[in-house]
This record gives structure tokens, sequence and C-alpha cells, in this order.
């Protein structure tokens, strides 16, 4: 594919390049005012960022494949979230600590329960059940597991009281040390488990002399170029991310919504799009390895590379993040898990089980708007 076609998201989606446009143009977002100015920015940022997350995964799809996969792997995990990474640094850099903690846990929610389930359904139409990966399935869910396990030891340990946990802090102390001490842990696990070889990696593996699955027809585009248009784009992502969250600020504050509602489910809402899309053009087509891996093995990543490495970052930022959920989030976090989990102890999917994921999704989004105080 030449670098204009990379350039440009699929017909499709082309429309939603007017809201990124308008959503880039200088001072436009000062333009608006009130309750219902601010949710409309909030929405045009977030519909801006679609069709330019839908490009970085074309670029990055080209540049593993100049890069081959030892090195290609390492270049989809970084960017594989870039979109929820971005929103949280805007996020943390505005002193939003809570917020962005709940996100990603909000984006893992998302991703598990209402993304896999409505993929589950789509892929089983034509047939009862769908048989899924075992090995890639372990895996998955066990990491899953160990993530949630990281989260849920603040609130163990810590003796002032989750409240306090949460908040943050603009100089070090000892929550902040220990959250540091354990990003490290989770990048150290994440890292390892990465590079361990996995089996469906290697039946992956094309044969000798046949084109890799992800092999495009024609000249590819230079290596030089692709680089170039990954870091414009993301930058461009950035800008955006960084209108979305002061529009969410704003909105937040004229309408009084509780900062459950907003972090769990309404902020990881256009971070979680891109995932979405793949996953269900992958359950149209019966790609139920390709399905796990956009939602399940997504959630794992924002769990243990996202977070931990949102930590890290903050240190130069002055902004020193702390490692801790509310009971409430940290509930719906274990609750999709175990859902996961359960739903595919037996190596296979069914409509019904889809079903029962986006329900219990409706019924905990509906609980958060309507039952939490802001």
């Amino acid at each position: 594919m030449t670098l204009t076609g990379l350039l440009l998201p699929p017909p499709r989606w082309r429309p939603l390049l007017a809201a990124t446009v308008l959503m880039l143009w200088p001072g436009v977002a000062d333009g608006f005012s009130g309750l219902p100015g601010h949710l409309l920015v909030f929405a045009l940022c977030g519909l801006g960022l679609l069709p330019l997350a839908i490009v970085l995964s074309q670029l990055v799809e080209a540049l593993v494949e100049h890069l081959g996969p030892r090195f290609g792997g390492l270049v989809s995990v970084i960017f594989g979230n870039v979109v929820e990474l971005l929103v949280a640094i805007n996020a943390l850099n505005s002193g939003l600590y809570p917020l962005v903690v709940i996100s990603i846990a909000g984006s893992v929610v998302i991703n598990c329960l209402p993304v896999l389930g409505l993929g589950i359904v789509v892929a089983t139409t034509r047939e009862q059940a769908q048989a899924i990966d075992p090995h890639s399935r372990d895996l998955h869910t066990q990491q899953l597991l160990m993530s949630a396990i990281l989260l849920a030891l603040p609130s163990v340990f810590y003796q002032r009281g989750i409240e306090a946990a949460m908040q943050g802090s603009n100089r070090p102390d000892a929550f902040s040390n220990y959250s540091i001490l354990v990003a490290l842990l989770a990048l150290a696990y994440y890292a390892l488990a990465f590079a361990l070889p996995r089996a469906e990696q290697q039946a992956a593996q094309p044969a000798p002399g046949e084109p890799h699955p992800g092999h495009r027809d024609g000249s590819p585009a230079p290596l030089r170029l692709i680089v170039v248009a990954l870091a414009v784009i993301t930058a461009l992502v950035a800008v955006i991310s960084e209108r979305l969250v002061d529009a969410l600020e704003q909105l937040v504050a004229a309408s009084h919504l509780n900062e459950l509602f907003v972090g769990l489910f309404l902020l990881p809402l256009f971070g979680c799009l891109p995932e979405a899309l793949v996953a269900l053009r992958a359950a149209s087509r019966r790609q139920m390895q390709l399905l796990m891996t956009s939602t399940v093995e997504s959630s794992l990543q924002l769990l243990l590379f996202v977070l931990p490495l949102l930590v890290l970052i903050g240190i130069p930022m002055g902004r020193y993040l702390h490692l801790s959920l509310p009971p409430i989030a940290l509930a719906a976090l274990a609750i999709a898990i175990v859902m996961v989990e359960r739903m595919t102890d037996n190596r296979e999917v069914a409509w019904y089980e889809g079903i029962q994921l986006i329900v219990l999704f409706a019924a905990m989004a509906v609980g958060a708007l309507l039952l939490i105080s802001p």
C-alpha cells in the first residue's frame, strides 16, 4: 500500500475527518460554552480521534512489515493502545489522578464486556458456538487476574484509606514510591510473558514460500516516510486528546456527573472504538483468535503496560500517580475479568454468552450513572 493510502482511513470513515480538522483548528473549542457546548466538543473530539486511530493502526501494520515479527511485535505493543495512553497522559498532566487509573480500568471493562460480547454475538449468528484457542485463553486470563490483584493490593496494605490513596501527589511520597516499584514489577512481568514463545505465534508463522498474513499487495511505502507519518499522526492525536480532556473537565463541572461514571464508561468510550472495529470485523469473519486478541490481549496491555508506563511518565512531569482504584471500579474490573474467565472455561463461546456480557455492562453503566452521587 502506498503512503497516501496509509494516511487515509477507509472510505466509510473519511467523513469523520471533518471532525478531526475542526478539533485541530486553533481556538475553535473556545467558541462553545454551556453544557450543550461542552458535550458537543467532547463528542467531536472523540469522533475526530477515530479516523486518526485507524490511520495509526494502518501505519503500525506497515511498520511491522518492515521490521519483521521480532521487533514488529514490540511496536504493536507500544502503539496498540496509543489513544488511551495519550488521553491518560493529558489527564495526568491536568492533575486528574483518579480519572487516569479509573479510565484504564474502564477501557478494560468495555473491551471485556460489550465489545467482546457483541463480537461473540456476531461470530455465532450462523453457528451455535465458536471454538477458541485454549493456550491463548489460559495465558491471557491468568495475566488479567494477576494485573487485577496488583491494583487490589493498595486497599489491603494502605492504612490511610483508599480515598487518600487515589488522589496522587505532586511530590514523591511513600505511596508513589510503592506505585513506582509495582509499575516496574508489572513491566518486567509483562516483558517476560511477551518474550516467551507462544503456541499461537508459532502456529501463525507462514510456511516457507508463503507470504506473511499481513502482507500487502503492491510495493510498500518507504520505512523513513512511515516513521515520519507515524510521528505526525501521533502528535495530532495528542493535540485532540488534550482538548478531549479539557472538554471532559468542563462537561463534568457543568453536568455534575460522578467521577466513576465518567472514568469507567464515558472517557474510555472513544479510546476503545478502534479495538471495537477490529473485533467486530474479526467476528464477522469468524476469526476468533483475532477477536480475543483485540479485546482480551488489548486489556492486558492496558493493565500491565500502559498503566505502569503512565506511572513512570508522571515522574519527570512532577505528577506521581498512585496505583489504586476505588472499590466500585475495582469490583467492575474484577467482574469483567471473572466473567471472561468463566465464559471461556470450556474453550468455546456461544451467542447467549455474548448477550450476557452486554447485559451485564448495561446494568453496570446504568448503576454508575443513577446510583452513585457526584
